[in-house]
């Protein structure tokens, strides 16, 4: 049986091993139509050499297909585009698997990949957004999204003063200060147990992703608490 290489947006959830599953560092920049990695988040071109050095690799394994693997595939704008640069270098995907998807792109794929989309979940057509815990506590490796400010790629969890929760998570204008709130209490209450467990103070200089609207000499809780009031 013929082994079909996997290429994963999300390393969360599956093991690496560099030959049968390889990991994309792969999001969409904010209000555009640009990837970018998520750890690497200020090199521009970081996903294109990405891809572009794992076509090279498995072209030298002499296979040209792979099946892409992401939790949830939502509008399918990410992955359309990843399919668009394997492509063009002589990579072609015949399939996704994911464990979530929504109808509209479920039924996308499967006109499109000979493998079409599988998934454990099907969102019906009226669900209005779909969200993970993660991109709403602070500080939190591979969460939020990539904005540019100034020229310059910075995180943002999905809520004030950081990141906007009305578009990223589809909260009701008039809830969004109390949802970021919310947020910012239960972020503040993550790293006091950060600290306690540790011994040690945090700083926004030992985040593994540079966040907007924050100094990197700055206490991580400092912060919380400010937002908090």
């Amino acid at each position: 049986m013929e082994v079909i290489p996997i290429v994963s947006l999300d390393k969360i959830y599956l093991n690496e091993d560099e030959e049968n599953v390889i990991f994309l560092d792969c999001t969409r920049l904010n209000g555009s139509n640009n990837l970018v990695s998520r750890n690497n988040s200020n090199d521009f071109n970081s996903v294109d050499i990405q891809v572009e050095n794992i076509s090279k690799k498995l072209k030298t394994m002499g296979l040209n297909q792979i099946i892409l693997v992401d939790d949830v595939v939502f509008s399918g704008s990410v992955l359309s585009s990843v399919i668009e640069l394997f492509k063009k270098n002589e990579i072609n995907v015949i399939g996704i698997r994911s464990a979530v998807a929504t109808t509209n792109s479920f039924k996308k794929f499967n006109s499109e990949l000979g493998l079409g989309l599988k998934c454990k979940f099907l969102l019906g057509e009226k669900v209005i957004d779909q969200i993970c815990e993660r991109d709403f506590y602070f500080g939190i490796p591979q969460s939020g999204i990539s904005i540019l400010e100034d020229g310059v790629i910075y995180k943002a969890p999905y809520f004030k003063p950081f990141g906007n929760p009305v578009e990223r998570a589809s909260i009701p204008v008039q809830y969004e200060d109390d949802f970021s709130k919310g947020c910012l209490k239960r972020s503040l209450w993550l790293w006091n147990e950060i600290e306690k467990l540790s011994g040690r103070n945090f700083y926004i200089s030992d985040l593994p992703e540079v966040i907007s609207n924050t100094n990197s000499d700055d206490k991580i809780v400092k912060v919380l608490k400010k937002g908090a009031k």
